[in-house]
């Protein structure tokens, strides 16, 4: 018999490695709002000018004291808003005792043909109450300052303090509502551990904006990635106001742990609260009869 034809075995079928499909692109954060505190202090303008500047800020508008010094611009999206002015000795060269923190911002003031100077009006300020931040500092047993910030034509204060955390700093400020339909919130700014004065800003769990702060060149930049806060003119101006808060915090912190140091066992001070700040104790209620 012919023996049967031997064929080669069949190669046997692998299975094709299915190709994984590529990740999409990672969205990249959007900003939806630069903003940038710079404190500058710079000698190219002669003191003629700058005084003459000064008194033509104080004829527009009450806000602008007379011991006040042009100390920074704010800018918007790169393009320059608004002036920062605060009593530069009141703050640096008095003692701790004396020390009084004022800040304010100004639209800039620019020529017209009508000799008339448009802008220099208020827009937002900043306070330290050394009252409050004793208060504060007792309630969470370390040197805690206090800050207020006004907006023109809001009847609140709102209240920026700081609180207790283990790792780095957390402060809190809350965004009252102004019109029917909004509701409490309350934004919270969460120290990155490093140098500089850098914040994560958050509204519960999201991150809504960020604070890059250059201390040795007095410069601190904010980006805010919600695009409705980003809309939002009272929160734009409040953010600004505590990137510029962010540039007294050390200075506040040493004043106050100095203070306190010194009450910590007999809870008495030699502080003297100002008027100013005495009023921010007075009951409005009271205040209306």
């Amino acid at each position: 018999m012919a023996k049967k034809q031997e064929t080669e075995p069949k190669p046997k079928k692998t299975k094709a490695a299915k190709a994984k499909p590529a990740e999409p692109p990672k969205p990249k954060k959007i900003v939806y709002k630069k903003i940038k505190v710079n404190f500058w202090r710079t000698r190219l303008h002669d003191e003629e000018l700058g005084i003459h500047q000064q008194l033509k800020y104080q004829a527009k508008t009450r806000y602008f004291s007379k011991n006040f010094d042009i100390e920074g611009v704010i800018e918007y999206d790169g393009k320059k808003k608004y002036i920062v002015a605060f009593s530069k000795d009141n703050w640096e060269e008095k003692p701790t005792l004396e020390k009084r923190l004022v800040c304010r911002f100004f639209t800039i003031m620019e020529e017209s043909m009508d000799a008339t100077p448009k802008g220099g009006n208020f827009k937002g300020g900043l306070e330290l109450s050394v009252t409050h931040s004793l208060i504060q500092s007792y309630e969470i047993k370390h040197p805690a300052p206090v800050f207020f910030m006004q907006l023109p034509g809001t009847l609140t204060l709102v209240r920026v303090v700081r609180g207790w955390r283990l790792v780095g700093t957390r402060w809190t400020f809350p965004l009252i509502p102004e019109e029917a339909g909004d509701k409490l919130q309350v934004v919270m700014a969460k120290g990155i551990v490093g140098p500089g004065r850098n914040y994560n800003i958050f509204l519960g769990d999201k991150k809504i904006a960020r604070i890059d702060g250059q201390v040795v060149q007095k410069n601190f930049e904010v980006e805010i990635y919600d695009e409705k806060y980003a809309k939002d003119k009272s929160f734009i101006m409040y953010l600004t106001l505590f990137g510029a808060i962010c540039n007294f915090m050390k200075g506040a912190e040493k004043m106050i742990k100095e203070l306190y140091k010194k009450m910590k066992k007999t809870a008495t001070t030699n502080f003297k609260p100002p008027k100013q700040e005495i009023d921010l104790f007075r009951n409005p209620r009271m205040m209306r009869r």
